[in-house]
């Protein structure tokens, strides 16, 4: 076979390749930009958390994409089929993302996305956020300083996965 159709085949696979990740990219909802943070250990070493000594928080998202020159917004990653609405819990956790971007790249992000398998979420990142998380991030300091805390479920796999059920009091046993 002639390298002249050697090169033609080879940019018509390179071509069909780009096709393919273009259409799976907008499937998916997420935005273009440039990966700059990725937990997965996938195209780079899995960098260190992220940190704010204010709010003593440590985190590591999934994902950091870099939409704008100095605009980089968090990707939370889940494994299920999306909730009608995303659940509160990921909502907590984007917002603690979205704060902790911003404390270690210098930009107020302005929004997170959860991606679950079958659809994402555009989460503003507004005031009314921040406040929640840092409401919510005294309460658990709070409860840290107590000397007992209150079970708030019965499922004793809760309890199997609690990195408190050796010393807890209320633990379930199963």
């Amino acid at each position: 076979m002639k390298p002249l159709y050697w090169a033609i085949l080879l940019l018509a696979l390179g071509l069909l390749v780009w096709l393919i990740s273009r259409q799976q990219r907008k499937r998916t909802g997420l935005p273009g930009g440039a990966l700059v943070y990725s937990d997965s250990g996938y195209m780079q070493a899995v960098p260190k958390p992220l940190y704010d000594p204010e709010l003593e928080l440590v985190g590591k998202p999934d994902y950091l994409l870099r939409i704008d020159h100095d605009v980089v917004v968090p990707v939370e990653l889940k494994s299920g089929r999306a909730p009608n609405s995303p659940w509160d819990s990921h909502v907590v956790q984007l917002a603690a993302y979205c704060h902790l971007v911003e404390r270690n790249f210098g930009n107020r992000p302005p929004y997170g996305l959860i991606q679950y398998q079958d659809k994402s979420f555009r989460l503003p990142y507004t005031e009314e956020q921040e406040q929640r998380l840092r409401a919510l991030v005294n309460e658990m300091r709070q409860a840290e300083r107590r000397i007992t805390a209150n079970r708030s479920h019965q499922s004793a796999a809760r309890c199997r996965g609690c990195g408190f059920s050796q010393i807890c009091d209320q633990r379930i046993l199963s």
